[in-house]
């Protein structure tokens, strides 16, 4: 059974606008302007052709075809959480002219829900779920949407524009998977931790692909919490009311600070009996079915056990700048957590603008979420597919031979960051955004960095295994100048977005071993921020906030 909740704006008298004189049905245009978001059409030369009404905070947009875009819309609360946007998947149509010819925005509800998705307590699935990522299957029919806080996907019906279901993803225990979730400061995953402790997948990256004509998905299994205003659904494990199972396993330990979410695992009286934790430090595979057909597991942490235990489970951290003779300076994070534990300036850390950034120091990210894979490519390269999956805080990225969904296997762990040096010289930090391509008969893959502002270009082997090129700086540090980015072969160019300039950067690949910045395109006549970029032939898609929101 589908169901469908389309999002229809009450201040518009019609969803359709017809051109007089026009019988063609190409002329009969269907973009109802509901108070959300806009997906924008550009060549990719530049020339603006259109916009699409769409959904609350649009946050990645897709082509699923050449006249066809999926849009997630995120639809996330205020800041305060007095007011929190439903969320929605929209469907765009062009017609044969790439302006915009349909709309069609999708919202949620109860029905659709299959397992135990996750909804913030006195919510609802209208507004509680949020839209995060669009994978669309070869066939281009079908769309899965990672929906990252829910713990779920949404299935989507592209030819009957209905969202099928909503699927629960579960959990892992952490018992059964080589896991550090300690502070003792080694790089030490282990197996025997304490029963009832649990990881929700909480993807947010999906990609697809297709083995012998059955459709599979790939998530980075970043996990995410909710912080908004006074509200926060993370907690420490032991500031809550924990059962004595759970309170003797956790005593006299360095986990009891581990980062669980609140609203999971109580009974009845308000005693947690069971933890859980946001992300499963691993990337999986899915089959049509919504089924886990393979999950890397502890591959990730032991990986970086063995071979990067100094800098195991670091990242870049910053806290505030405070003059030393400022009133509030010994009471500030800067030192306290720089001053005080004795960092010298230039050496343990660096000052930029009115931030400090420093590296947290091994085991930092243990109680938390690890390394947080969160970026994501697929690339086939003569007969055999390749998933390539960035860690947002330790950086660098795994390649994996996945041709065989349930046997993947690991190729190689990419990393050139250099951890002794000062963050903003240290390399490409924070991948955000990857893109895979083939040019002139070879391969190649593209990481945009958020951190760095910096886009990687590697060349890809016939076994997968990835060579570094360049890195092109396209920004100052940490103002996310270089965060999604995507590849017109027609071009020959990347486009990425520029959180920073707010413009979507235009890349010459033609030469990769001379990547440069070549122009951007300003849209700021049409939208004040940017969120995510699409290419197929020629078209340019931009998903953005309204100037009024």
């Amino acid at each position: 059974m589908t169901f469908q909740k389309t999002l229809i704006s009450l201040a518009i008298a019609t969803a359709a606008t017809t051109l007089v004189g026009c019988d063609d049905d190409e002329n009969s245009v269907n973009n109802p302007d509901i108070g959300g978001g806009q997906v924008l059409i550009y060549t990719t030369s530049g020339e603006f052709l259109d916009a699409a009404n769409v959904g609350h905070l649009p946050d990645m947009v897709k082509f699923a075809d050449d006249h066809t875009l999926v849009v997630a819309n995120e639809g996330e609360p205020e800041d305060d959480y007095v007011a929190d946007d439903e969320g929605s998947i929209s469907i765009i149509t062009l017609n044969s002219s790439n302006t915009v010819q349909d709309v069609t925005t999708l919202g949620f509800s109860e029905d659709m829900l299959q397992g135990n998705v996750r909804i913030k307590p006195d919510s609802n699935a209208a507004q509680d779920l949020e839209p995060e990522y669009v994978a669309v299957n070869a066939a281009g029919d079908t769309a899965w949407v990672t929906l990252q806080e829910n713990n779920a996907v949404a299935i989507v019906d592209l030819n009957k524009k209905e969202i099928q279901s909503v699927k629960a993803l579960g959990a892992v225990t952490v018992a059964d998977q080589k896991m550090d979730i300690s502070d003792d400061g080694n790089a030490n995953p282990v197996m025997n931790n304490p029963a009832n402790i649990f990881a929700l997948y909480m993807p947010d990256t999906i990609q697809s692909y297709s083995v012998n004509g059955q459709d599979f998905y790939v998530t980075a299994n970043e996990g995410d919490d909710r912080e908004y205003g006074d509200y926060e659904d993370l907690e420490k494990a032991k500031d809550l009311n924990l059962s004595a199972e759970l309170q003797a396993a956790l005593d006299d330990t360095d986990m009891k600070k581990l980062r669980v979410l609140t609203d999971l695992g109580k009974n009845e009286q308000g005693v947690y009996e069971a933890l859980y934790m946001t992300g499963t430090r691993s990337f999986t595979i899915w089959n049509s079915a919504g089924e886990a057909v393979f999950d890397s597991a502890s591959d990730f942490e032991e990986e970086l056990a063995a071979n990067f235990a100094a800098t195991f489970n670091t990242r870049v951290d910053d806290v505030d700048y405070v003059d030393a003779n400022d009133a509030e300076y010994e009471e500030s994070d800067f030192f306290k957590d720089i001053v005080d534990e004795g960092m010298v300036a230039d050496q343990d850390y660096e000052v930029i603008g009115d931030k400090v950034y420093y590296w947290e120091g091994v085991d930092a990210r243990s109680l938390k979420k690890g390394a947080e894979p969160e970026a994501l490519a697929l690339h086939q390269i003569g007969v055999k597919t390749f998933a390539y999956i960035g860690l947002e805080k330790q950086g660098g990225f795994f390649v994996y031979d996945v041709t065989s969904p349930e046997n993947a296997e690991m190729i190689e762990y990419v990393n050139h960051i250099e951890y002794d040096k000062k963050p903003s010289e240290a390399g490409d930090l924070a991948p955000e955004g990857m893109v895979a391509f083939t040019q002139d008969s070879q391969h190649y893959l593209a990481v945009a960095h958020e951190l760095s502002s910096t886009l990687a270009l590697f060349e890809l082997a016939q076994d997968g295994t990835a060579t570094a090129i360049t890195s092109v700086a396209l920004g100052s540090f940490d103002e996310g100048a270089a965060e999604i980015v995507d590849y017109s072969a027609a071009d020959k160019k990347l486009f990425v977005t520029n959180a920073e300039t707010q413009m979507v950067d235009v890349i010459d690949v033609a030469d990769p071993s001379n990547a440069s910045k070549v122009s951007s395109i300003d849209f700021s006549e049409y939208a004040d921020d940017l969120q995510s970029v699409s290419v197929k032939n020629g078209l340019l898609a931009i998903a953005v906030k309204r100037k009024d929101d």
